[in-house]
């Protein structure tokens, strides 16, 4: 879950701030840049006549720009392999958190579940004393 979460936010932030657009626009002008470009515009657009038949499937993407949508997943995936190292180790912390928090509620809900048999049962006998577990 946590994974689909961070996914679906870089993808969404990408598709917002268009880092390669604003921030990348130098690198463009380097003699790599322009030697590459043409190349990457060839894929761009074979990726984006796939996105365009994928979109129309689903209706909130309907709107949207098939390339612009191409080209913010390639950036979201290039952020989140350079982050990689950073994000794993939290999501296992994360994850690690969320486990003893269901542990703790579990353990709660186990002790008020023995605290009313305990006292169900001392009522049941005729003597109406509550009997504690801890």
């Amino acid at each position: 879950m946590i994974s689909i979460a961070f996914a679906a936010s870089t993808w969404i932030g990408c598709y917002a701030l268009r880092p390669s657009t604003t921030m990348l626009r130098p690198l463009g002008e380097t003699g790599v840049g322009k030697k590459l470009a043409p190349t990457f515009r060839r894929a761009l657009e074979a990726a984006a006549t796939q996105t365009a038949r994928a979109t129309t499937r689903v209706p909130a993407l309907r709107a949207a720009n098939p390339e612009r949508l191409t080209l913010s997943l390639a950036e979201s995936l290039m952020f989140r392999g350079a982050i990689k190292p950073i994000t794993f180790g939290g999501k296992l912390w994360l994850s690690y958190r969320f486990v003893v928090w269901t542990k703790t509620l579990g353990d709660g809900a186990r002790a008020g579940t023995a605290k009313t048999r305990a006292r169900t049962r001392g009522r049941r006998g005729g003597k109406s004393t509550d009997v504690v577990v801890r």
